[in-house]
């Protein structure tokens, strides 16, 4: 993963990212399990996170209906799976801000 990790922080663009992230990935589900090591592998220094204005655990990441990114947090007994425009990262780098908007930008279509 250090040589994934290298590459996705060489990336000056959105356009960049959504082009790492996609290479070799070929159909949704292919594609589905390229943004989920990619989110696991920018995000992995992240155990908390705010969601709903409140610090929770970040379990890690997983694939909800093989399609799309979800965080897995907890707080307490409570876990939930969360759609990342959900989730707040606090202290997010540049480059971690320009995967998750990459992100965003590729789960809605818009590229």
């Amino acid at each position: 993963m250090e040589d994934l990790l290298e590459e996705m922080q060489q990336c000056k663009s959105v356009k960049a990212c959504i082009e790492v992230a996609l290479t070799d990935a070929y159909g949704e589900y292919e594609q589905a399990s390229a943004w989920l090591a990619c989110i696991e592998t920018i995000f992995e220094r992240f155990d908390r996170v705010n969601l709903m204005r409140e610090q929770v655990a970040l379990e890690g990441f997983d694939l909800e209906n093989e399609l799309a990114v979800v965080a897995v947090c907890t707080k307490g007994k409570r876990r939930a799976r969360v759609a990342l425009d959900s989730v707040e990262f606090p202290g997010i780098t540049p480059i971690e801000a320009r995967w998750l908007k990459a992100w965003k930008q590729f789960s809605r279509g818009l590229v």
